[in-house]
C-alpha cells in the first residue's frame, strides 16, 4: 500500500513538472512568435533535442556497457563470497542468490536508461551552438604563424574537437578504473609483483584480460587524438614569456606531442594484439612507456630548455614569437587598423587659433551627469514612482547645427510605490509604463546654476520642433521587471494631473494575445491563479513579457554579449540602442583581456528596442566579422544590414565606452609593435588618472564635439588620455598620447591615436588636480563655501586637446547641505599649462586666459507658433502680384492653422479621461490660436497692402 501511494506521488510530481514545462516551452514559442523571430525559437530548440538524444544515446551505450561487463562478476561475488562467507542478512540471501541474469539484463536496461536521460537532460542542453558553428564556418582570411591554419579552425572547429575528447576521454578513464576495481575485488585480477613488466607479475581471468585490452586500446586511440589536438593547444602556453607558442613550446614541446601521439598508436596496437593473444605485458608495457615518455618529454626537457637555452638568449630567440603576439593580440581587439598621428602638445594657444576652435569651446560638455541626476530626480520626476536611472549622452541637430544633449527617459519604478500600492492590480494592470523623457542642454548653463532644459514635464513640452514626442510612454526599459496586461476593463494610469490621473489605453505592435488557452498556460508557467481568474481580462487583452530590454535581448540571441543600453529620440519615438559584440576565446596569440572569458571582440550588431511596444530589431554593422557571418548563415533574416536602419537612427550610433574602454587598457601596452621595445616595456603607458577622495582614480572615456587635428567640422567623439607607466606610488606627470573612437558618418568606429613627444612636458590631469589644491584663491574659495554650510561637488575633469595643445575643464557645483537641495553648477575652472583660473563661465575663464572675447550663446530658433517669420512676402514686381502672393500665403495659413487645429484634438482626446475637460480645453485652444491668428494676419496684411500703395504711387 505504501508503494503504491509512493509511485502515485512520484507520478503526480513527474505530471507536474511536465505541464509546467509544456506550458513554459509553449509561452516561449508565443513570445517569439509574436516579436517574429521564430528562427530563434525553433533552431535552438531542436538542436539541444537532437544534442540531448546524441548525448543521452552515448551514455545509454558507456553505462549499459559497463553493467553489463561486469555482470557476471557481480553475480559470481553475490552468489560465491557474500552468500557464503559474511552471510548477510538472511532475507537479503536468497532473493540475491535466486536472481537470474535475465532479470539483472531488465534491470541494467531501465537504470541505464533512467541514468542516461537524468544526464543528459542536465547537461545535453550545452553545446548546440559549438555544433551549428563548427558545421558553418567562416573563413576569417587569415592563418596561425605555426601551422598555417585559417584562424575560422581555432574559432570554430578546435572547441568541438576538443569538447568531444574531454567528453569520451575522463569517463572512459574513469570507467576503465572501476572495472578493473570490480575485477580485482571479485578476484579477475590478482596482482603478484609492482614490476608490471615481469612476466607473471599481474593474473588476470582470460575474459576480463580481453575486457581491459579492448578499453585500453580505446583509450590509447582517444589519447593519440588528444596529443594531437595538443599541439594546436601551443598556441594559447602561457609558459614562457610570450603568450601563445614560444621558441621553448615549439622546439621542445611541440615534437614530442607528436611523437607521443605516435607512441599511443603503438599502444593501441599492443591493446589489440593483448586482446588476441592474452598476454598481459603488451597492456601494461605501452602504458608505462607513455608515463614515463610523457613526463619526460612534455615537464622535464621542456623544463630544461628553457631555462639552459632560452632565458639566457631570451629577446633573441623569442623575437619571432612576440611579434606574432603583438600582431594577433592587436587584430583581436580591433587595433590593427588604428591611425597614429603626431601632436605636438605644447603648441602656444594665440587668439587666431582660440577663435577657429570657438565651435569646438563652445560644445564642451561642462554639465556633470552625477549632480545632474538628482537635478533631474528632483525637479522632474513628478511622483515618487518615477525614476530616472541614468544619464545619456548625444549629438543632435537642431537648426542644422549640431549640439550636445543630455537626456534621460523617466521610468516607472513599481518598487517606489507604498506597500499598500503593491496590489495585484496595481503592478499588473494599473502602474504599466514609464512617460517621457527629461532633456537639457550639456554644454550651456544657466544664470540660476541649473540645466537649461528643452523637454520637460508631464505631458511633455518642448520649444523646439526636432524635439516633440509623438509616443512618450516606456513599457519597456531599465526598471521594467515585470510582465503587466494590457487593454483590460481598467484603465491604466498614464500620468498625474493635478489631484486626479489621466487614463491610457495599450495599442502597440506586441503583446500575446490571452485566449482562454493562453491565459490557461500562463497561470501555469507564472504559478499565479489570480491570473486565471482576473475579472479584468477580456478576449482583447494581452500580456507584455520580458520588458527589461537587456533581458529581452538576451533572450532573443542569447549568443551575443551586450553593453548598457542609451535612449534616443527618432522621429518621435523612443529607441533603446544596446551595443552587441561577438566574442571568442580561441584566437591563437591573443591576450584573454582581464577577468574575462574572451581574446577577440567585435561590436558588430545594434540593437534597437522600442521603448513603447518592445519590437527588436538587429543591424549587422560590422559585415566583416566572421563569427557574426556564421551567425547569420546559422539564423538567416534575424541580423539586417545597416542600410535598413533610419537615416534618423544611424546619426545616434554611438562608439562603445566598454569597448572603447578595452581598447583603451589593451592599447597601452600593445601600443608597442617593436619587439624590442615590447620586451623592454621600454614605452609603456597607462590611463590618465584623477584625484578622487584622495586617492587616484583612471578617468573613463568621455563623448564630446570636437575638431580632430586636420579635420574640417567638428565631430562627435570618445575620448581617453595616456600618461607614461610609473613605477612609483604617484601617477606621472606628464601627458603621452590621447585616443579618439570616431562615430560620425563614414568615419564610424574609426580609431585615431595621437602621441606626444617625449621630451614634450604636458602636465597629466593628476598634477592639474594637485594644481588645483594647491593654487590659494581657488582653494580658499572652496573653503570658504563649505563653512557657509554648502558642499562643494567637482565635476569629472575634462581634458580638451585644442590646436596643439591641451585645456582642462572642470566644473564647480555648490549644494546646500539642508534636505531636498539640488546642486548647482557655480564656476568652471579651466587650466592651460601653469595657468589656473575660476569664473562664472566659460567664456570669463577663457578671457581671463588669452584676452579674447566670446559668446557662446547658441543661434537657437524655438517652435514658436507666434512666429510667421517663415511666410514672410518677399518683394513684390508690382502690387497686384504682391497681393495675390499674400492671399495665397494667408490660405497656406489657414490650412496650416487647421492642421494644428485637427493635431490639437488627437492630442487632447489622448491625453484626457473626461470629454467635458477635453471639449473645453480643446475650445479654449482653438480660440486662444484664432484670435492670435487673426491679429497676426491683420497685423501683415495691414502692413504689406500699405507697402504697396505707398510703392505704387
Amino acid at each position: 500500500m505504501k508503494k503504491t501511494w509512493l509511485f502515485v506521488i512520484v507520478g503526480i510530481l513527474l505530471l507536474g513538472l511536465a505541464i509546467y514545462g509544456i506550458s513554459t516551452l509553449y509561452m516561449d514559442w508565443l513570445w517569439y512568435s509574436d516579436l517574429g523571430y521564430e528562427i530563434l525559437f525553433w533552431k535552438p530548440f531542436i538542436s539541444k533535442i537532437i544534442m540531448q538524444l546524441v548525448n543521452g544515446s552515448i551514455l545509454f551505450i558507456f553505462i549499459a556497457a559497463f553493467l553489463f561487463s561486469i555482470r557476471h562478476a557481480i553475480l559470481n561475488f553475490v552468489n560465491e563470497r557474500l552468500r557464503k562467507r559474511l552471510r548477510l542478512v538472511h532475507d537479503l540471501d536468497r532473493p540475491l542468490y535466486q536472481l537470474s541474469q535475465r532479470n539483472i539484463s531488465i534491470y541494467i536496461v531501465l537504470f541505464s536508461a533512467l541514468a542516461s536521460f537524468a544526464i543528459s537532460l542536465i547537461t545535453g542542453f550545452s553545446g548546440w551552438l559549438e555544433v551549428l558553428n563548427f558545421f558553418n564556418p567562416t573563413s576569417f582570411g587569415i592563418v596561425d604563424p605555426i601551422f598555417q591554419k585559417d584562424l575560422s579552425f581555432y574559432v570554430f572547429q578546435l572547441p568541438l574537437f576538443q569538447t568531444l575528447f574531454n567528453t569520451f576521454f575522463g569517463p572512459m578513464i574513469l570507467l576503465t578504473i572501476l572495472i578493473a576495481v570490480v575485477y580485482f575485488f571479485t578476484g579477475f585480477i590478482r596482482i603478484h609483483s609492482l614490476c608490471f613488466w615481469r612476466k607473471n607479475a599481474i593474473e588476470i581471468n582470460s575474459s576480463a584480460l580481453r575486457h581491459l585490452s579492448l578499453l585500453v586500446a580505446f583509450l590509447f586511440l582517444l589519447r593519440s587524438l588528444g596529443y594531437y589536438l595538443e599541439t594546436y593547444q601551443l598556441l594559447y602556453s602561457q609558459k614562457g614569456l610570450v603568450l601563445g607558442a614560444g621558441y621553448g613550446d615549439i622546439h621542445g614541446a611541440l615534437p614530442f606531442l607528436k611523437l607521443l601521439s605516435i607512441l599511443c598508436l603503438g599502444g593501441f596496437l599492443g591493446a589489440i594484439l593483448s586482446f588476441l593473444k592474452k598476454n598481459v605485458r603488451l597492456l601494461t608495457i605501452p602504458l608505462l612507456l607513455i608515463f614515463l615518455s610523457s613526463t619526460v618529454f612534455l615537464y622535464i626537457w621542456p623544463a630544461l630548455l628553457q631555462s639552459l637555452i632560452v632565458i639566457p638568449n631570451e629577446l633573441e630567440l623569442e623575437t619571432p614569437y612576440l611579434e606574432n603576439q603583438i600582431h594577433f593580440t592587436r587584430f583581436a581587439y580591433g587595433l590593427d587598423k588604428v591611425h597614429v598621428e603626431d601632436y605636438p602638445g605644447d603648441t602656444p594657444l594665440a587668439a587666431e587659433l582660440l577663435i577657429e576652435e570657438q565651435e569646438t569651446l563652445a560644445k564642451i560638455p561642462i554639465q556633470d551627469p552625477s549632480p545632474l541626476l538628482q537635478v533631474y530626480g528632483q525637479r522632474q520626476s513628478l511622483g515618487q514612482y518615477y525614476k530616472f536611472e541614468d544619464i545619456y549622452l548625444d549629438r543632435y541637430e537642431i537648426n542644422g547645427k549640431k549640439h550636445l544633449i543630455n537626456l534621460t527617459p523617466r521610468e516607472l519604478n513599481v518598487n517606489a510605490l507604498e506597500s499598500s500600492a503593491k496590489t495585484f492590480v496595481n503592478t499588473r494592470f494599473k502602474y504599466t509604463h514609464g512617460f517621457g523623457v527629461v532633456a537639457s542642454f550639456a554644454h550651456l548653463p544657466t544664470s540660476d546654476g541649473l540645466p537649461p532644459f528643452i523637454m520637460k514635464d508631464v505631458p511633455i513640452t518642448s520649444n523646439y520642433e526636432e524635439f516633440q514626442l509623438l509616443q512618450p510612454r516606456i513599457y519597456f526599459g531599465k526598471l521594467t521587471n515585470d510582465w503587466v496586461i494590457v487593454n483590460t476593463d481598467l484603465r491604466e494610469f498614464d500620468y498625474p494631473m493635478g489631484s486626479k490621473s489621466v487614463g491610457y489605453s495599450y495599442n502597440g505592435k506586441t503583446g500575446i494575445s490571452l485566449t482562454p488557452f493562453n491565459r490557461l498556460m500562463l497561470t501555469i508557467q507564472q504559478g499565479t491563479p489570480r491570473l486565471y481568474l482576473a475579472k479584468e481580462i477580456h478576449s482583447q487583452s494581452r500580456i507584455l513579457l520580458y520588458r527589461n530590454i537587456l533581458e529581452r535581448v538576451e533572450k532573443l540571441v542569447p549568443f551575443l554579449q551586450y553593453d548598457e543600453p542609451y535612449v534616443v529620440l527618432d522621429q518621435g519615438r523612443l529607441k533603446w540602442i544596446i551595443d552587441g559584440y561577438t566574442t571568442s576565446g580561441t584566437l591563437p596569440y591573443s591576450n584573454m583581456y582581464p577577468n574575462r572569458d574572451f581574446n577577440y571582440i567585435r561590436n558588430s550588431v545594434k540593437v534597437v528596442v522600442d521603448a513603447y511596444d518592445g519590437t527588436v530589431d538587429y543591424f549587422a554593422i560590422d559585415s566583416g566579422d566572421p563569427i557574426l557571418s556564421t551567425y547569420e548563415r546559422i539564423f538567416p533574416g534575424v541580423f539586417k544590414p545597416l542600410e535598413e536602419m533610419s537615416v534618423h537612427l544611424q546619426a545616434h550610433l554611438r562608439y562603445p565606452k566598454s569597448l572603447f574602454t578595452m581598447q583603451s587598457k589593451i592599447l597601452k601596452t600593445f601600443h608597442m609593435t617593436d619587439p624590442g621595445v615590447f620586451y623592454n616595456k621600454e614605452d609603456s603607458w597607462e590611463i590618465a588618472q584623477k584625484v578622487l577622495n584622495n586617492e587616484a582614480q583612471n578617468l573613463e572615456p568621455f563623448y564630446t564635439l570636437m575638431r580632430l587635428p586636420g579635420q574640417e567640422e567638428p565631430e562627435f567623439v570618445l575620448l581617453i588620455p595616456f600618461t607614461p607607466s610609473s613605477s612609483g606610488a604617484n601617477p606621472p606627470s606628464n601627458m603621452r598620447a590621447w585616443l579618439v573612437g570616431r562615430m560620425d558618418g563614414d568615419h564610424y568606429g574609426e580609431l585615431n591615436l595621437y602621441i606626444l613627444p617625449k621630451n614634450t612636458q604636458v602636465k597629466s590631469p593628476w598634477q592639474i588636480e594637485l594644481r588645483i589644491d594647491q593654487d590659494s584663491t581657488i582653494s580658499d574659495q572652496l573653503a570658504i563655501w563649505e563653512e557657509r554650510g554648502s558642499r562643494v561637488i567637482r565635476g569629472n575633469l575634462r581634458i580638451l586637446p585644442l590646436a596643439g595643445n591641451f585645456l582642462f575643464i572642470e566644473p564647480i557645483y555648490l549644494q546646500s547641505l539642508k534636505d531636498g537641495s539640488i546642486p548647482e553648477l557655480r564656476k568652471i575652472l579651466v587650466a592651460y599649462e601653469n595657468k589656473i583660473v575660476m569664473t562664472n563661465t566659460l567664456e570669463e575663464a577663457l578671457y581671463e586666459l588669452f584676452k579674447v572675447e566670446f559668446d557662446f550663446s547658441p543661434d537657437l530658433k524655438p517652435l514658436d507658433l507666434n512666429s510667421l517669420s517663415d511666410f514672410e512676402v518677399k518683394d513684390p514686381v508690382n502690387g497686384e502680384a504682391n497681393l495675390q502672393m499674400l492671399l495665397n500665403q494667408i490660405a497656406q495659413l489657414k490650412e496650416m492653422i487647421q492642421q494644428l487645429e485637427e493635431q490639437i484634438v488627437n492630442i487632447y482626446s489622448e491625453m484626457l479621461e473626461s470629454q467635458q475637460v477635453r471639449e473645453e480645453e480643446l475650445e479654449r485652444e482653438i480660440e486662444r490660436l484664432e484670435l492670435e491668428f487673426e491679429q497676426e494676419l491683420q497685423r501683415k496684411s495691414k502692413g504689406k497692402i500699405e507697402e504697396e500703395i505707398d510703392i505704387q504711387y
